[in-house]
């Protein structure tokens, strides 16, 4: 078992973040289903990746999944939950 350091994971998913789209993808379903939902568009889910309180969310089909609260650019709460996928990039699988 891998014991993470969310520290050093909230610094990498950062860094990924300041990348955009090179290294942030999106679910097919963030992207028809989240995003509209919630009236979300990439920068907000980059601000919240850049600026969201970062906690482990391991799945059953993912250790690497992590959940990142924080806000959208109108100051309005959201949550996204991504997996790393490797060092230099992350997808967005939901928003709430």
């Amino acid at each position: 078992m891998m014991i993470l350091d969310i520290q050093q994971i909230e610094t990498q998913i950062r860094r990924i973040a300041k990348t955009g789209s090179t290294g942030v993808a999106l679910s097919r379903h963030c992207r028809e289903e989240s995003m509209p939902d919630h009236d979300a568009d990439f920068l907000d889910i980059l601000n919240v990746l850049n600026w969201g309180r970062v906690t482990h969310n391991p799945g059953e089909d993912c250790d690497m999944k992590f959940q990142v609260d924080g806000v959208d650019l109108e100051d309005e709460p959201l949550t996204a939950i991504v997996a790393l996928l490797d060092e230099n990039s992350l997808i967005v699988i939901t928003l709430w």
